[in-house]
């Protein structure tokens, strides 16, 4: 199992402990793409003018500002009838989210998301449609209660049938993955001598000539000296407890 984790000697190293840190900062998603920048993640993300931005909340937050636009501009009436029409409506609009974890393609999730910003919208504009009685506070309550349920059944899909790009990646494992590798080399650089930098340098370096590419792998093999997956820990056992003594036989 060398090749399945580094080597906990590298710890005792000096100065290791400072490039464990380090490394560990590379992790930090950008503010706006909340995803890794690389090329696995572009169906994730949004590139106008260079500027990496997550896809899904770059097309959501505007259908809901539209969405909430319309609804002034409109001004529906405060009553049951403008609650079911906007409640039927933003149902419609959420469904093309559940068949996003299947469809992982931007064409497809552009719509979607603004479709479900949409949909978010005219939501909260039923909630304020509905009238201020009990029915209307019950409503409220009815339709809050099956937005979550819709959110958390559609998390739950995206959950167990999208794939993470950095899951069984073949450039590394994120943030410790060719696509870091020119910021891990200038940390080398600056630092001078470094066992782990070095190690990660060596094992990484193969890859540098072949962008990331979600679905693709590399021509080239990484050495395999390092490992990135997580091995996990074995359970702790518990302490083996004294076997009571064996009854005394009576005395024949």
């Amino acid at each position: 199992m060398a090749d399945r984790r580094i080597h906990l000697e590298l710890a005792r190293e000096p100065g290791v402990n400072r490039s464990i840190s380090d490394l560990s900062a590379l992790g930090r998603l950008p503010a706006l793409a909340h995803h890794p920048t690389c090329g696995r993640h572009d169906h994730h993300l949004l590139r106008p003018f260079g500027l990496a931005l997550c896809l899904g909340c770059t097309s959501m937050y505007p259908g809901i500002a539209a969405a909430l636009g319309g609804l002034l501009l409109a001004a529906p009436d405060q009553g049951f009838r403008s609650v079911i029409t906007l409640g039927v409506v933003s149902l419609l609009c959420a469904g093309p989210t559940f068949a996003q974890p299947f469809v992982q393609k931007r064409w497809f999730k552009v719509p979607a998301r603004f479709t479900l910003g949409v949909g978010i919208g005219l939501l909260l504009g039923a909630v304020w449609c509905a009238p201020f009685s009990v029915l209307g506070w019950a409503a409220r309550v009815v339709m809050v209660a099956a937005a979550i349920g819709l959110a958390a059944t559609a998390l739950t899909l995206r959950q167990r049938h999208a794939k993470d790009p950095c899951l069984q990646c073949p450039w590394g494992s994120y943030p410790l993955c060719a696509y870091n590798l020119p910021a891990i080399q200038r940390m080398r650089d600056a630092r001078g001598p470094d066992p782990l930098l070095d190690g990660l340098i060596a094992e990484l370096s193969p890859l540098a000539p072949y962008p990331p590419r979600f679905g693709a792998a590399p021509p080239v093999r990484r050495p395999g000296q390092v490992a990135f997956a997580t091995v996990p820990l074995a359970p702790p056992q518990a302490p083996p407890t004294a076997s009571p003594p064996p009854p005394a036989t009576p005395p024949g």
